[in-house]
Order: structure tokens, then sequence, then C-alpha cells
């Protein structure tokens, strides 16, 4: 086991260290809390959303200071990082709302917006970060729901609109789909090559209730692949509250390389009088994750769904003065599938890749055998 220390000037990849990485080497930061949640309090109209009920991400065009008031009020709680309001600016997700030409436009704006926000709150000893929002849009690339040039040209094109708008770093959150993920990295890495940029790059995956990604990718597996990409951070956000996570969180403790994050709802959601209600307390989350941060090594904690401004108050309260815990410092080498993780590790005897073959089971087989 290594520790975590101040980082060297450049990281393993060859890249410079930035900012929002150093600062979550010297300290837990606290991340802001649900988007949508505090957008619901607001009881918009349809005029609000330019006639487009239901797309957020429009609002930072038609009600910036909505927007704006959002971000401020999770800086006013204790905030080190807000997210843009961006989860669903991806080109495919606008154009179910006749947006989709707009996508470049929508981000930059709302990182923009985010940004402003951020330089106010800012001091030379605590500055403010503002994270890209890349949400896993409405599609599964690995259930073939869209190509995989289609949605990488998609997120390059939202993840230019935020880089350019003035991001410290891009999250690639509530990930569904390990596949995704990789084409969202790539996105990234061709945005920052092309526009001579360095900004780190988060990624966020999901565990259902199963314990498994929605396409059934496990987290041995997941870690396995994001180990092999250019990602700075790994961790978990949304589907299920912090109670189901605490067995995921300590995997990532012991095995990934990579700072890490973590995001949950306030608990799983019920039904009550028609509307999503989440019954986590502000303290509650607060005691699993200072355990996250100082058992398992987060550097980044925040909330997903159902956080408020409060959730975010009681975060910054228990991080004061907690530094994350140790952390590996070698990943050992391991092949992943689309489901589950193999080390490369053996004591005696050759290692058989491969699968049994049965010539009766497939004429066709038969005849290339």
């Amino acid at each position: 086991m290594g520790t975590i220390a101040p980082l060297p000037l450049f990281d393993l990849h060859g890249r410079r260290r930035l900012p929002l990485l150093r600062a979550m080497t010297e300290r837990v930061l606290v991340c802001d809390g649900a988007m949508g949640t505090m957008i619901q309090g607001y009881e918009l109209t349809a005029e609000d959303f330019g006639g487009k009920e239901g797309c957020n991400e429009l609002l930072v065009a038609t009600r910036p200071d909505v927007i704006r008031q959002i971000h401020a009020a999770y800086f006013e709680a204790g905030a080190d990082c807000v997210e843009t309001d961006t989860f669903g600016g991806a080109r495919v997700v606008l154009a179910e709302y006749e947006l989709g030409d707009r996508a470049y436009e929508l981000n930059r704006l709302a990182a923009a917006l985010a940004r402003e926000v951020a330089d106010r709150y800012s001091t030379p000893e605590r500055p403010r970060f503002v994270l890209g929002s890349v949400g896993p849009t409405t599609r599964l690339v690995s259930l073939g729901h869209i190509s995989f040039d289609e949605l990488l040209l998609g997120f390059e094109e939202q993840i230019a609109g935020l880089i350019d708008g003035g991001v410290d770093g891009v999250l690639i959150e509530t990930a569904q789909d390990i596949l995704q993920v990789k084409c969202a990295a790539l996105a990234a890495a061709r945005v920052c090559a092309r526009l001579g940029r360095e900004v780190p790059v988060l990624v966020q995956i999901t565990l259902e209730t199963t314990g498994a990604m929605l396409v059934g990718t496990e987290i041995a597996a997941a870690v396995a692949t994001l180990e092999s990409l250019p990602v700075d951070v790994i961790g978990l956000n949304c589907a299920t509250g912090p109670d189901l996570m605490v067995e995921h969180l300590r995997f990532l403790g012991q095995t990934t390389t990579r700072l890490i994050s973590v995001q949950p709802n306030a608990g799983l959601p019920q039904n009550v009088d028609g509307r999503a209600h989440y019954h986590l307390t502000p303290r509650e989350l607060a005691t699993y994750q200072r355990r996250f941060a100082g058992e398992f090594g987060a550097s980044l904690v925040g909330g997903c769904c159902g956080t408020t401004p409060e959730h975010t108050a009681a975060l910054a309260d228990a991080m004061r003065g907690l530094t994350p815990a140790p952390r590996p410092d070698h990943y050992p080498a391991h092949l992943a599938s689309l489901y589950s993780a193999c080390p490369l590790d053996q004591d005696n005897g050759p290692l058989l890749v491969g699968e049994r073959t049965n010539a009766n089971g497939s004429a066709k087989f038969r005849e290339l055998l």
C-alpha cells in the first residue's frame, strides 16, 4: 500500500498535474448535490423551458438566473466543486427536444455560467472548481442502440463546449455501460489533443442494487477497464444510497490506483404522493461519506438524486480536517470482458485462453474446423 501524498508535477501518463487533482490529494473535496432536485423546487412552467418542458439543459439559456442561484446555493453550503447543468447535454439526447444542433452552444454556456459563479466564490487559499457533467445519454452502445462512432462524435462536441466554457474537469457520470465510458474517455482525450488543453477526466459508474452496472458489468471488470484508460478519478454515483455502496467502495479503496469519488443518492427513492422521496438525512449521508474518505480513501464526496445544499453543508462540516486514507500505488495486470475480470497472475502451469468447442453444436463451425 502506498500513501496519498502531494502528487509529483507529472502523472504516470506524463501529463501535468492540474489544480483539481492536486487539491484532491491534499484534502477531501466536497462536490455539490442534485441539480434536478433543485430545479424541481423552483416549480418552473413550460414557458421557463422555452416550450421544451423537461429539458433542464435548456435552462442555461432560458433561465440562467435559476442555474446561477443553484450553483451559488451549493457554494454557500460549503461545496468545493459544482457540476454543470449538462447531464443530458449530448446531441443525441438534445435531439429528442429538437435541440441537437445547439449541443455545443448549451454546453459552453452551462460551463461559463458555472465558471462565473465559481470564480465569484474562489479565493487564493480555497479555489472553487467546475466539473463538466457528461451523462450516459439515453442509448446503450453495448446493446446497439447507437453506433460507437456516432456516440464518439456527440461526446466530442459536448466536451469541446464544456472545455471552451472553462471547466476544471470532465465528469463522465452515472455510467451504465462500460463501452460508453471508453467512448467518452476517448472523446475527452481527442478534444484535449485538438485544443492543446489538459483537463482531468473523472468517471463515476452506477451500480444497480444487483451489484453490477445496467449491462451486467461487475465492479472488478469496470476497474480493470478504467485502469487502462487515461482516467484520473474513478468513483460511484447515483442508483442507490451510500449503504449499498459500502462494499463497492471498499473494493475501490483496495484496488484502484486512481483517486476515488463517490456521490450517492439520498437513499433509494420511495413513492410519496406520486413523487420520488429520498429519506436519507444530511447527517446520515455525512456519516457514510466520512467513512468512505477516512477508511476507503475517497478524495471527492458529494451527492446525487435527492441531495440538497443541506446535505452539502453536512458533508463540508464532516470533511473538515480530514485527509483521504492511504491507497494502493500498483494495480496488477488484468483482462476484462464486458462482464467480469481475470487477473493475469499465476503460480504454476500455463494460462489457457479460450473456450471449449463442440463440432456437434454447429454445422458451420464443424465445416470451418
